[in-house]
């Protein structure tokens, strides 16, 4: 399961994070192994994603979700 597959208010378990030229963006905004990340907002038509991890709101595109590995 990825990121971009969550329901709205869905919390999970952030499991690894594929790899690409943004992997390193990603670590710096705190998108990191083990966290917990919970899905706010969705855009109509595959628009941007509001993201919750640790209290801080993230956006990002469904195609940078989908790198995001979920535990199951």
């Amino acid at each position: 399961m990825t990121a971009a597959q969550l329901s709205l208010q869905q919390s999970a378990t952030i499991e690894s994070i594929g790899e690409s030229d943004i992997t390193i963006n990603f670590l710096e905004l705190g998108i990191l192994p083990g966290k917990e990340i919970k899905l706010l907002k969705k855009a109509p038509f595959g628009g941007p994603m509001a993201f919750d991890i640790e209290d801080n709101i993230i956006a990002l595109r469904k195609q940078e979700a989908i790198m995001i590995n979920l535990k199951s």
